[in-house]
Parts: C-alpha cells; sequence; structure tokens
C-alpha cells in the first residue's frame, strides 16, 4: 500500500469516528453516507495538495557542499602596507604569514632614467627600489616572485670627427692632433646595442630575503654594430649578503645622470664584476655600510719584455652611505694591490687606493641635483676615462710607480612637465703622467652633455642630445668632437 492510499483509508476511518456511527448503520443512511464521501473528496484534495508541495521539496533539497579549506599562499609583495602580510587586517584578528621579501624599506625613490641601473642595484635588506613591486608575478606552486624586464633601445649618432669608439662616447678615445685620425670628417652609425633584457626573483628563505637578478645588454664588442651577447648583472642576495657580479661596492649608481649615451660622464667608476660584499645597517633604513672583497685586474703600462701583471689579493672595497628625504650621499673607498712577474729580470708591487664622495639632492619640485668627485694613487680603471694601464707606470729600473687621478662631476635634472624632461651634465678627468709615458698618453679629458627626453607614454621615450668631449694628450695636443644622437626606446614594464 502506497502511501497515497494509506492516507486515503485513515481519512474514511477518521470520518466515520467523527459522524459517531458504526459502519454497518452508516451504510444503511443514504444522506449520511453522501455526506462522508464529499468530505473524504475535500479530504483527498487536500492530501494531493500536500502530496505535491513534498515531491517539489523532495526535488529541490540538495547537499549543501562544505566549503573549500582555506589555500596558504606566498605573500603578495604588491600587497599596501596597511593589508600586507603579517600585519593583521582590522576587520580580523588572525594572524597571516610575515612577509620576508624585503626586510627593510628604502630611502632612494624610484626615478625613471633610460638606463634604469638604479633597478639592478643590490638594496640593503633587499629594499626594493620600487615599494609596490609593480609586474611581479608569482610561480605557480611556489612562494618565489618574479619580474621580466628590459627594453628595445635604437641610437642614431652622428660625430663631428672619426672617433675610437662610435658606439659609445669614450672622450679617452678622441684623437689629438698628431694621431692617425686626427682631422677626419663626420662619421654616423646606428645600433641598438644597448638593448636589454633582466630578470629579478624574490622569495622568503629561513636566512632572509633572497633576491637574484639577472641582467645582459649586446654590447659585448662595443666598437662594431653587430648585436654581441654581453652579461652585466648576475648575483644573489640574502638579506644584507650579496654574491656574484654586479655594481662594485666603490660605485654609486643613483647618480649617474640621465643620459641617451651608454658612456655618460667619464670620471664616473661604472664598474660590474665578481664579488662578496656584506652590508651592515647602522641606523635604520638611513645609514649603512658596506664591505666588499672583488675580483681584481692588471692595470700597468710600460711593462718590461716578458714581463707579465700579477694579482696577488682581491680588491677591497667599502662605502658608507646616506638616505633620507632631501636624497642621499655616499663616501666610497678602494684598495688594490698592484705588481707584476718577470721572468728574466726584476719584479715589484704597489698599493693603489682611492676615494670617491658622491650624492643626489631634491631641489626645486621634481628636480634632482647629483654630484661626484673622485682621487686616487694607482686608481686606474675605476676611473672609467681611463686607458687601460693607467694604474702604475714600470720604469727603468723596474720600478713600479702608481699615477694619481682625480675628476669630478656634476648634473642637473629639470622636469618640465609629466612628458618632457631634461638632464645636463659636466665632467672633468685628469691623469699625472712619467717620463716612461708616451708623448701621446693621456692627461686631461672634459666631457659634456644635455639632452630632450619625450615620454608620451610610460613604454615609449623619444631623445635628443647634443655632447662634447674634448682630450689633451701629455705632449699638449688636443682635439674635440661634437656629437648628436637620436634615440627612440620602448620599455617592456613600467
Amino acid at each position: 500500500m502506497n502511501r497515497s492510499s494509506l492516507l486515503r483509508t485513515l481519512v474514511l476511518v477518521g470520518a466515520v469516528l467523527a459522524a459517531g456511527l458504526p459502519a454497518p448503520a452508516c451504510a444503511q443512511n443514504t444522506a449520511e453516507l453522501e455526506k462522508l464521501k464529499a468530505t473524504v473528496k475535500a479530504m483527498e484534495q487536500t492530501i494531493q495538495e500536500m502530496n505535491r508541495k513534498i515531491s517539489e521539496l523532495e526535488r529541490e533539497k540538495v547537499a549543501v557542499p562544505a566549503p573549500p579549506p582555506a589555500q596558504t599562499e606566498a605573500p603578495n609583495p604588491g600587497v599596501p602596507p596597511a593589508t600586507h602580510p603579517g600585519v593583521a587586517s582590522p576587520a580580523s584578528k588572525t594572524e597571516v604569514p610575515k612577509s620576508d621579501l624585503a626586510e627593510q624599506a628604502t630611502q632612494v625613490p624610484y626615478q625613471d632614467t633610460i638606463h634604469e641601473d638604479q633597478i639592478s642595484a643590490p638594496r640593503p635588506g633587499n629594499a626594493p627600489l620600487d615599494p609596490t613591486y609593480q609586474g611581479f608575478m608569482q610561480l605557480f606552486g611556489t612562494k618565489t616572485w618574479v619580474k621580466l624586464g628590459g627594453y628595445v633601445k635604437l641610437d642614431a649618432i652622428m660625430d663631428s670627427t672619426k672617433v675610437g669608439n662610435p658606439n659609445m662616447f669614450i672622450t679617452s678615445k678622441i684623437p689629438v692632433e698628431g694621431e692617425t685620425d686626427y682631422g677626419k670628417d663626420e662619421h654616423f652609425t646606428m645600433h641598438t646595442k644597448q638593448t636589454r633584457i633582466n630578470l629579478e626573483l624574490r622569495a622568503p628563505t629561513p636566512l632572509g630575503s633572497l633576491k637574484i637578478f639577472y641582467e645582459n645588454d649586446f654590447f659585448g664588442n662595443n666598437t662594431e654594430p653587430s648585436m654581441d651577447y654581453r652579461l652585466r648583472h648576475f648575483y644573489g642576495q640574502v638579506a644584507n649578503i650579496t654574491v656574484g657580479q654586479t655594481w662594485s661596492t666603490f660605485y654609486d649608481p643613483d647618480v649617474f645622470p640621465d643620459t641617451l649615451d651608454f658612456e655618460g660622464p667619464g670620471v664616473l667608476p661604472v664598474v660590474r664584476q665578481p664579488q662578496l660584499r656584506y652590508t651592515i645597517p647602522i641606523i635604520k633604513e638611513t645609514m649603512f655600510t658596506a664591505f666588499a672583497i672583488e675580483q681584481p685586474k692588471s692595470d700597468l703600462s710600460n711593462l718590461p719584455a716578458g714581463a707579465d701583471g700579477r694579482n696577488t689579493m682581491p680588491d677591497f672595497t667599502a662605502n658608507w652611505r646616506w638616505e633620507g628625504k632631501p636624497g642621499h650621499v655616499q663616501v666610497g673607498g678602494v684598495l688594490r694591490s698592484l705588481s707584476y712577474d718577470n721572468s728574466t729580470g726584476p719584479t715589484d708591487s704597489a698599493l693603489g687606493w682611492g676615494l670617491n664622495v658622491s650624492g643626489r639632492l631634491k631641489v626645486f619640485g621634481a628636480d634632482s641635483l647629483m654630484a661626484s668627485l673622485l682621487y686616487g694613487e694607482g686608481i686606474g680603471r675605476y676611473i672609467q676615462d681611463l686607458p687601460s694601464g693607467s694604474g702604475a707606470v714600470v720604469d727603468a729600473a723596474g720600478n713600479l710607480h702608481t699615477l694619481p687621478a682625480w675628476g669630478a662631476m656634476v648634473g642637473y635634472r629639470h622636469e618640465w612637465s609629466e612628458t618632457w624632461r631634461s638632464t645636463a651634465s659636466y665632467s672633468y678627468v685628469t691623469l699625472d703622467h712619467r717620463a716612461e709615458l708616451s708623448d701621446f698618453a693621456y692627461d686631461s679629458t672634459h666631457y659634456a652633455q644635455c639632452n630632450l627626453i619625450w615620454a608620451p607614454t610610460k613604454n615609449l621615450y623619444v631623445g635628443l642630445e647634443y655632447l662634447y668631449g674634448y682630450k689633451e694628450a701629455r705632449n699638449g695636443s688636443t682635439g674635440d668632437d661634437h656629437r648628436v644622437q637620436i634615440s627612440l626606446q620602448y620599455k617592456l614594464i613600467r
């Protein structure tokens, strides 16, 4: 018997009992019987309506799925400080994992430049130059964040005379009167060698934040227009320990002017080399000191026949740095060994050293002033305009003499509007010389530039730059060059 039949029988019995009549008597009384039938029929309709509603409810009834378990993800480096992992949300008291992607902040503001050399520099505590971590993506299934960057840059260059390097404005390679290329006619070149690709990875580790940075350009053969691969940076940094190839600790990449020219002012110690660096915070987010051992390199001239330069120890570099809202100041130092071997004659060695004081200051509005002053004896290659072999010279008796050198740079950047800006800079370098050097040996150079850069979008840059270089040799001969450069650049991430 189904549910409907059972209900009908129960209703009929209930109706009979309600009438107060026995079943046989009820069957003989026609009026009463008809009354009972009508009652039963009405109750059956009510039961059918109830059955219909029950059936609808049974069809709509579904199992409610349990909420999925909460997934723990690596902290997003782009989360603003108010909701950053490690800080409880005002609406929730549940603690979340603390982010180890950066132990501290940096006072150095991100400033858009053509070279983007600020981005590649190691910072105390792995602090990001851009605290929003724009462009970072999380690698699936890991706690590692990655950012792909770089740009494509085309340079069209016209020189007033033939110079030693048409792709870079190296004032020490300007020919002087009496040299082969002096007085040659104009020279034009076009290249995309400054184009670069970089990759930055960040992840938390038990030892502190980890950063790995890679970058290359195509200046492998810097005098030719061909695109020859060259590694610029490849280093790892855990908290305040840096290992790999990057800017020398002696150098301050935050003072490089915003030039279209790749070389820039010749006095700057723009050196990238393998190193082990340790940075010590003195005052949190404001004052630091760093020490490093770096790759040495022979830097001697007038070596006797059969002699070779010798490296007896690493180059020792250090800096002290203060950062604040007005700008920053850095004092760098380098100590290096210069020596040579000679299989048939005397050998000698000497210590070279140098100091570099640099800084950048915010002035009117978004404008900034940058400067650098450098002096050293046997400093050689740590001044980028000096030719190879400028560290020390060997005299006729086999004695090694370090060569004093000094130079200065000043630059100014002006923001005309949100899309137009200009930078002007000047630098001077001079090197002491000895009788052992040739008549055309380097004596001094002047470098000057000014430009106008238009950035109609955040990824597109068009610039026009004028450069002037002047060189004087040991014998008093001079030469100069006027250069006009037009550049077009597309940046990958902005």
